[in-house]
């Protein structure tokens, strides 16, 4: 992973954290969906890298 990666979950769990201080609700569901979303760009942005150097 990129350090750009983990800086980013690393800001959404600060974020889901603060939030869940001020709401006093620290429902996981969106924190699990908005991490699975993450993941899955990360992983097709990834292939289609690969994809385009491999034509180039």
């Amino acid at each position: 992973m990129s350090k750009d990666l983990v800086m980013l979950i690393a800001g959404i769990l600060v974020a889901w954290v603060v939030i869940g201080l001020f709401t006093k609700n620290f429902d996981g569901n969106f924190l699990i969906i908005f991490l699975l979303g993450v993941f899955l760009g990360y992983g097709i942005k990834k292939k289609e890298a690969k994809e385009y150097a491999s034509k180039a």
